[in-house]
């Protein structure tokens, strides 16, 4: 019944859903099933769905470009504007998957450049840069800008970019972008991606 349902509505049709269009089916047939019982009969036949990845992959460091070596690795920023954390998010919207590029100074939490938009080119980070630059309080004061090995950072597009303005660059070692430094950055709530 559940294979039959399947094959002519559709194959994703989760328990939920097929329960309540099977059970007047069901009943006719004499079968008397609740919807837990339902779901032990699907996980015992293995006709559960799989659920899918609930999260969309921002970083792709299988790339040529430059990685720069992690030199802030196990130090803590002492002051403003010493340590950038860049990342890439994204959001779910209702005409699909919106990807934020952020700037965040480590020491005070504070995003210094954001940028929104429907694609993870190179020029979304540049973007969120540009406009940390342009935040500066401290523009004479040493800066370090950490982020992962995805190409857009070891574009170099951005990296230099990002040295001429007398910015250096560090990147972390592991696949994990939330190493220590990009940890003390902190993750954005939605309140504060809708701030934004």
């Amino acid at each position: 019944m559940v294979k039959n349902y399947r094959k002519k509505v559709s194959s994703q049709t989760g328990g939920i859903k097929l329960y309540h269009n099977l059970k007047t089916e069901m009943i006719n047939q004499n079968i008397n099933i609740g919807r837990d019982k339902f779901y032990d009969f699907l996980r015992f036949n293995n006709l559960l769905i799989k659920k899918r990845k609930n999260y969309v992959t921002t970083t792709n460091s299988n790339h040529l470009f430059r990685k720069y070596k992690n030199i802030v690795k196990d130090q803590a920023p002492t002051r403003p504007e010493q340590l950038w954390v860049s990342d890439i998010t994204y959001i779910k919207t209702e005409n699909g998957h919106n990807y934020l590029a952020l700037v965040t100074d480590a020491y005070s939490k504070q995003i210094m450049g954001y940028k929104l938009d429907n694609h993870m080119r190179t020029s979304l980070c540049c973007d969120a840069l540009a406009m940390a630059i342009k935040n500066r309080k401290y523009p004479n004061q040493k800066l370090i800008h950490h982020s992962d090995r995805g190409f857009q950072y070891c574009n170099p597009t951005y990296t230099e970019f990002a040295e001429s303005n007398g910015i250096t660059m560090s990147m972390t070692e592991q696949y994990d972008p939330y190493e220590p430094a990009c940890r003390q950055a902190g993750m954005l709530s939605q309140n504060e991606l809708t701030g934004l």
